[in-house]
């Protein structure tokens, strides 16, 4: 799935945010079963859901809920968002089993600051025949913290099949090896109501 812009749904009355599908890594080749995904608002959370029906990897020291770098050695979820005042980007990122992982770069793959304050909860469940995971960021740590508004550029990305990785991208990042430090490649949002029930 390579598109120009990500919805993130305004969700009320309970209705789920629909799943967009990733169907094919970064050198093309089919992904079966795709990986899935959803960005949302609920109440006062920006809400990222990831899924996929098949077994993943997860890093062997991560826990659900717990807040943990080199979740990427194993399998993945990520989003990128990037601050349209300061011109950083945030990497979030989301193990199958809940483990996440936040950071600030100033310019690709050069670290800010680990995010470990901004009141992320992140949980999972992993199986045999999938798996499906979690993380919210309060809302208005997002527009106080990377001016999340109008001209944010957003990315999600996936690692999965470890050991032997495949990567896969929403937004088309270029060509080369896979690289999913390139902002300049983010993607437009545009924020969508849900209908109630």
């Amino acid at each position: 799935m390579n598109t120009n812009e990500l919805i993130i749904h305004e969700a009320c009355g309970g209705v789920p945010p629909p799943m967009s599908n990733v169907s094919r890594d970064w050198f093309g080749k089919p992904m079966d079963p795709p990986a899935c995904f959803s960005l949302a608002f609920e109440d006062d959370q920006f809400m990222f859901r990831a899924r996929r029906e098949a077994e993943a990897r997860c890093h062997p020291e991560a826990q659900s809920g717990r807040f943990m770098e080199s979740l990427w050695v194993y399998d993945v979820a990520e989003f990128f968002i990037s601050d349209p005042v300061m011109g950083h980007y945030l990497e979030v990122n989301l193990s199958p089993n809940g483990a996440h992982w936040a950071c600030l770069f100033d310019a690709p793959r050069r670290r800010v600051a680990e995010v470990r304050d901004s009141g992320a909860r992140s949980w999972g469940t992993c199986g045999g025949d999938g798996w499906e995971a979690r993380v919210d960021l309060p809302r208005e740590w997002m527009s106080e913290h990377i001016h999340f508004g109008a001209e944010t550029r957003m990315n999600v990305t996936f690692i999965l099949s470890s050991p032997v990785q495949r990567f896969l991208s929403v937004a088309d990042l270029g060509e080369g090896s896979p690289d999913f430090h390139r902002p300049e490649h983010f993607l437009k949002c545009r924020q969508e109501d849900l209908p109630s029930k």
